[in-house]
């Protein structure tokens, strides 16, 4: 039982970098939201590898300079086993938030956002 949802913790979305911002986490409830949904319909664990980013760390790992990370409203999901990277935005694109927000596909992960101003797609 999460803090957040059914399944997902604060604790998983939290900053993950060192001497910045004490590790917090404002994450926006669209995202819980679609993730939770996204959860729900593969009925198997998420794990978060990165959910909010300060500017500082977001910096650090060299991440986009007006990141979704850092205001709360994307997540790096890794893919379950035996889910590809593939499958797992074609499901996720299914779900209005992320339809209509960002999807990233990369080797064995997937970036989903819950952008307003615009869908994108891009693969790494």
């Amino acid at each position: 039982m999460g803090d957040l949802s059914r399944n997902f913790d604060r604790s998983e979305f939290a900053c993950k970098g060192k001497d910045c911002c004490d590790h917090s986490v404002p994450v926006h409830p669209d995202l819980i939201e679609a993730l939770q949904t996204l959860r729900d319909g593969i009925g198997r664990p998420l794990s978060i590898t990165s959910g909010f980013r300060c500017r500082r760390h977001n910096a650090a790992i060299g991440g986009e300079e007006d990141s979704f990370h850092t205001l709360g409203m994307a997540a790096d999901v890794a893919c379950p086993d035996g889910i590809s990277p593939e499958y797992l935005a074609a499901l996720a694109e299914g779900i209005d938030l992320f339809h209509s927000g960002g999807i990233g596909v990369y080797p064995s992960w997937v970036h989903l956002d819950v952008r307003k101003n615009g869908k994108a797609r891009w693969r790494k």
